[in-house]
């Protein structure tokens, strides 16, 4: 382990290891930059979990809801937008109570709700407001995720960012933390214009067959880096031929049970709203022995 020594002093303190990591990671090393893709969430994941003012981060939905001044839109759209609000912010166990606790009922829930929004948005202009929404947000990018981006784009590894998310916030929020998306770039998000839902929070198992340009440029790829926040974020994999995958995974509010949960999808589980200084770390390990 003596080896992982500085990788490991990168982490924040607390956080976990699964018992692979080691070992994927030196496949990772192995491998170089040249046969490596890497596969990230938004929310969460390229923000913090806590936002610029301490409080919960808003993510990108939550921009134009909590944001978003309803004296601007017509009363019955005001009315919507709280009715998606009230959902977004209820816990968990309520939304599947609501469902009967059938599983089914609640993966419909969430494609409901997302339809719902959408049809709202595109036929409501809400892209209009994205701009000042993103002003009045406290949503902050994760600290150093320019020199991220700067590594992917040095080494030209192909970058696929799928979020439930919207494109329209999410690029802005970025670029205004000084790291605009990298040039290798696919990118699966919904659009405020558009009222068809690309992606939901859980139908990300269906990512590669909806960006057909990464798994082009992916093909000759055989490595992956994968970052998230929740376990649903290493779905994308499921379209991938077996691969050796490293999977980070940020933990904002860790607990014993969650790491457990974690650790069952994550090879490492990040903790205390971490910048991506280790991802920095682990991703020049992967190009310490090679060549440009």
């Amino acid at each position: 382990m003596s080896g992982l020594a500085p990788l490991l002093a990168a982490a924040p303190a607390g956080s976990r290891f699964g018992p692979h990591f080691g070992d994927l990671l030196n496949q990772l090393r192995h491998a170089g930059p040249k046969r490596l893709m890497v596969i990230t969430d938004f929310d969460q994941t390229l923000t913090t979990y806590f936002g610029k003012d301490g409080q919960l981060g808003d993510q990108c939905h939550d921009i134009i809801l909590h944001h978003l001044d309803l004296s601007e839109v017509s009363p019955e759209v005001a009315q919507t937008l709280r009715e998606l609000n009230e959902w977004n912010h209820i816990t968990e166990s309520e939304r599947m109570a609501r469902c009967g606790n059938d599983p089914l009922r609640r993966s419909q829930a969430t494609r409901q709700w997302f339809e719902r929004f959408h049809k709202l948005s595109s036929e409501e202009g809400l892209k209009r407001f994205a701009k000042h929404c993103v002003a009045k947000s406290n949503v902050r990018a994760r600290e150093k995720i320019q020199e991220t981006f700067k590594w992917l784009e040095t080494w030209d590894v192909p970058l696929l960012l799928v979020s439930a998310g919207l494109r329209e916030l999410l690029v802005p929020v970025l670029e205004n933390a000084g790291a605009p998306l990298p040039s290798n770039l696919s990118l699966l998000a919904n659009s405020l214009d558009e009222a068809t839902v690309s992606v939901t929070s859980r139908e990300k198992q269906l990512a590669l067959e909806r960006v057909p340009d990464f798994k082009l440029r992916a093909q000759d790829r055989s490595h992956v880096l994968l970052l998230g926040d929740k376990p649903s974020d290493c779905s994308p994999l499921e379209g991938l031929p077996e691969s050796p995958a490293l999977k980070v995974g940020f933990l904002g509010q860790p607990s014993e049970d969650r790491f457990e949960e974690y650790l069952k999808f994550f090879d490492a589980v990040l903790v205390g709203d971490a910048s991506m200084d280790f991802v920095n770390c682990l991703l020049d390990t992967v190009s310490s022995t090679s060549v440009m």
